[in-house]
Parts: structure tokens; C-alpha cells; sequence
């Protein structure tokens, strides 16, 4: 069985994200010590990139759910 056209680029995305949560874990950190006007909008411009990112995955979720059985037809 053949998945590397979905499994490859899970496990690159899936390490993207592991390290990517240690960045955003040392920019809150930063933000938080020193807080200020441009500090809080970079903030907010990644959480808005973050927020597009997971409606893109939340959109391929409802395209990829099993079908549900009818229960008037078991």
C-alpha cells in the first residue's frame, strides 16, 4: 500500500509544528517579559496565520469523514 503522498508530508508538518510550537512557546515568553504595541500586533498577525491554518484543516476534515450509517436502514 502505497501512502507516501500523505504520510511524507504528515511527518514533515507534524515536525514543522513540534518546532514551531517551541518558537511560538520563546515569542509569548518575550512578549510577555517586555510587553508592547508591536509585540502584541506580531502576536496577533500569527495567531491569524495560525487560525487560517487550522480552517484549512478543520475544511479537510469535514471533506474526509466517514460516512455515517442510517439507522433506519440497519
Amino acid at each position: 500500500m502505497k501512502t507516501s503522498g500523505f504520510e511524507l508530508p504528515l511527518t514533515a508538518a507534524s515536525r514543522g509544528l513540534r518546532s514551531l510550537r517551541g518558537d511560538i512557546d520563546v515569542l509569548v515568553d518575550a512578549a510577555a517579559r517586555q510587553p508592547s504595541a508591536s509585540r502584541r500586533a506580531a502576536l496577533v498577525a500569527l495567531h491569524h496565520q495560525l487560525r487560517l491554518l487550522a480552517q484549512r484543516v478543520n475544511a479537510a476534515l469535514s471533506v474526509t469523514s466517514p460516512p455515517t450509517r442510517d439507522p433506519q436502514r440497519s
